[in-house]
């Protein structure tokens, strides 16, 4: 879900749609951008992402595309709240256990082949991908962080709603500027679960345990992605989440009827892409469009 629904919120249709159906060559680039790997490894993980994608294209899609009109029907109705959004924001990650469950001895599996220097390599690119978020995020000034924290807001809600009238952006920035700067929280998390995959990584190079054991410990680890980090940051951690879902629900609720239909338009395209996604032989007819009120 994570993947598809990035896909969709970040691209056009035809994009989306090459997305998806390049998984396994763009997953192994990356993989290969943070690793180097060898040929071997590379025709590994192509493999396994193959595998990946082909379980998740037979049994996934229908449910996402049953979600998706879901919160279709609920936007058309005027049924949605903060409550709603939460409850959405929660049941897509409730939506990457399943993947979690086939991804982890795939990962295992290539975790296994890594040598100290692949190792050492991601270490470097993810600390590289970390100074970036800083310097784009986490500016040291507030009334700065508070400009980027609105920038982020405005276009988060024009993926959804289209463009943005003059008072919702100052509703937008009025917000940022209230709400508690909650970046380092976000960060510390980030940080944290990479630190979680490193040390998993670390160990099953240097135990070599056995293809059970390793699956487990990638899948915990895995698992880690659809919750918060315990400690002494997940308090903040959830309230920037909760002020995520405010923001979303003060927004529709703000949005004028053009809006409402470009948000209508927008997730009937998503629910057309998946149900295109769809094997041939499991694809069903796509529900019609729900009438906007």
């Amino acid at each position: 879900m994570p993947f598809v629904t990035s896909c969709l919120m970040a691209s056009g249709c035809s994009m989306a749609r090459l997305g998806y159906e390049n998984l396994p060559t763009l997953a192994a680039w990356r993989a290969d951008t943070y690793l180097s790997l060898n040929a071997e490894q590379r025709a590994l993980a192509t493999r396994r992402f193959e595998s990946l994608q082909a379980w998740h294209r037979r049994t996934q899609l229908d449910d996402y595309q049953a979600f998706l009109q879901e919160v279709q029907r609920r936007v058309a109705a005027g049924d949605v709240d903060e409550a709603q959004i939460r409850a959405w924001r929660l049941a897509v990650f409730e939506r990457w256990k399943p993947i979690a469950e086939q991804v982890a001895p795939a990962a295992a599996e290539v975790a296994g082949t890594l040598a100290p220097a692949q190792l050492a390599r991601m270490r470097e690119e993810i600390g590289r991908d970390n100074d970036k978020v800083r310097r784009e995020w986490m500016p040291p000034g507030r009334t700065e962080r508070a400009e980027i924290r609105a920038k982020r807001y405005m276009e988060r809600a024009e993926r959804f709603l289209g463009p943005l009238t003059a008072e919702q952006k100052q509703f937008a920035r009025r917000y940022a500027a209230e709400v508690p700067d909650n970046e380092d929280i976000w960060y510390a998390q980030r940080v944290g679960r990479q630190q979680d995959l490193f040390a998993v990584l670390e160990r099953i190079r240097v135990e070599r345990p056995d293809e059970a054991t390793a699956t487990r410990w990638m899948r915990e680890h895995l698992m880690r992605y659809a919750q918060l980090r315990d400690g002494p940051d997940r308090a903040g951690a959830e309230s920037s989440l909760a002020a995520g879902d405010a923001m979303g629900a003060e927004m529709l609720a703000r949005a004028t009827p053009k809006q409402r239909q470009h948000l209508q338009r927008t997730l009937q395209e998503w629910i057309d892409i998946v149900q295109s996604l769809k094997p041939a032989q499991t694809a069903s007819v796509p529900e019609p469009a729900t009438t906007v009120r």
